[in-house]
């Protein structure tokens, strides 16, 4: 089963975690203080920039865990820049088709049921199943990063529902990370009376984005190993590795 124990561990030991880390927080630094100072249309800009950049980045990371390489996130710009345009290529057709799916969905099907927050119900259950056939896409493609991957909609079509129940686990895993994260140097400003708009308390939490970038590829990886039918076999063949056996190489730095 997938954990997020080994993707913290790993976040934080990976080989120059740190310097990643504080590296990749700059952008998200910037664009958290455009909004804080008001400036909502550069915010909107540069944060959808960044949110692009980050995309590419766990991409490369859920494949470099998956191929058992020692690092999660990447220095090596031509493995991004390769990573970010697969990507793209994957995700940018597939949200579109399916989002306008969804939207005509919601729209046009007349629910025959007159009761309260039905249709909000309904509408939630079109999303949900559309999330996760684009994030079972995502997860396919990135394993190998072979952009044929995220369109085998068979395998897709099978594992969609069982990620889809792996990733609602894994949110509120995700929450109590940020809180042993998060909580002890939020206690430290309330109790010296810092605002949490201090620059260092948005710096850290800035850096913490990235670990969470990184815990989630790891997650991601473990889940795309255990609920993408079709593809372990092939994996197995390739390179002849256990998943958890590789984790707890990775974590005791063997």
């Amino acid at each position: 089963m997938a954990s997020i124990v080994d993707a913290f561990n790993e976040a934080l030991t990976e080989d120059l975690a740190y310097v990643k880390i504080i590296a990749f927080s700059i952008p998200v630094n910037y664009v958290i203080n455009l909004y804080m100072v008001g400036k909502t249309s550069q915010f909107e800009l540069f944060g959808t920039i960044v949110g692009v950049l980050l995309l590419g980045l766990l991409s490369q990371g859920i494949n470099n865990v998956r191929m058992n390489r020692r690092e999660i996130l990447t220095l090596n710009p031509l493995s991004y820049i390769k990573a970010l345009g697969k990507t793209l290529l994957v995700l940018v057709p597939q949200v579109f088709v399916f989002g306008l799916i969804g939207k005509n969905l919601i729209d046009k099907v007349q629910i025959p049921i007159d009761l309260p927050h039905v249709p909000l119900i309904f509408a939630i259950i079109v999303w949900s199943i559309i999330f996760s056939i684009v994030l079972t896409s995502y997860m396919s493609f990135a394993k190998y990063l072979k952009v044929a991957q995220g369109y085998n909609f068979k395998v897709i079509l099978e594992s969609c529902i069982d990620v889809l129940i792996s990733f609602l686990f894994f949110i509120p895993q995700l929450l109590l990370a940020n809180i042993v994260l998060i909580g002890p140097v939020a206690y430290l400003f309330s109790f010296f009376n810092l605002p949490f708009t201090h620059f260092w308390f948005i710096t850290y939490c800035s850096m913490v984005f990235i670990v969470n970038i990184s815990i989630l590829a790891n997650y991601l990886a473990q889940a795309a190993y255990e609920h993408i039918r079709g593809n372990n076999e092939e994996y197995d063949e390739n390179v002849n590795v256990n998943l958890i056996d590789d984790v707890s190489e990775r974590v005791n730095g063997n």
